[in-house]
Formats: structure tokens, C-alpha cells, sequence
């Protein structure tokens, strides 16, 4: 059962702070990794960071519906996808967007 926490705070943690730092991440990969166009990269780490938190809440449905009698920490797990993810993925996107110009 704390595995299943984990997982998902782990899954929102690492996705709110892939869609955040996003453009530093895309920069630092640029000169580290391979270097071609960052934008490849704030591409690809904007759409890992949305992936991750549709996950999240898949997986906190998937594990709450199996557990009917706490549904209270459904909510609130809920509240906080919905809180965290909508606003750092619309940034990102936002991001994403003035870079493609």
C-alpha cells in the first residue's frame, strides 16, 4: 500500500518539476548529452511531464477503485493532480509554444 503512495507522489513530484524546469533541463541536455536544438528536447520533456501526470492520475484511479473505503484520500490525491498538473502543464505548454514561435 505505501508503494502505491510512493509511486504517485514520486510520478507528480517528477512531473511538476520536468514541467517547470523544463527549458533548463532542455538547455542542460543541449550541452551534456547531444548537442542539437534544445526545442527537440523542451519537446520531448513537456510531453514526458504531461504523460506523467495523465499516469498519476490513472494510477490513483486505478488504485482507489480497488480500495473503496478511502475515498477521502481519493479526493485529495485528486485535488492535487488537478492543482499541480493543470497549471504546470498549461505553462509548459506555454513555454513550448513561444519557443516553436
Amino acid at each position: 500500500m505505501k508503494k502505491v503512495h510512493v509511486l504517485i507522489f514520486g510520478s507528480l513530484i517528477l512531473a511538476t518539476i520536468v514541467g517547470v524546469f523544463g527549458q533548463g533541463i532542455a538547455y542542460f541536455m543541449n550541452e551534456n548529452i547531444v548537442k542539437t536544438y534544445p526545442i527537440y528536447y523542451l519537446t520531448a520533456l513537456t510531453m514526458i511531464s504531461i504523460f506523467l501526470y495523465l499516469v498519476t492520475f490513472a494510477l490513483t484511479y486505478i488504485y482507489f477503485k480497488k480500495l473503496k473505503n478511502e475515498n477521502d484520500i481519493f479526493g485529495l490525491y485528486l485535488f492535487a493532480i488537478c492543482f499541480l498538473g493543470l497549471p504546470t502543464s498549461l505553462w509548459s505548454l506555454f513555454v513550448l509554444a513561444m519557443w516553436w514561435g
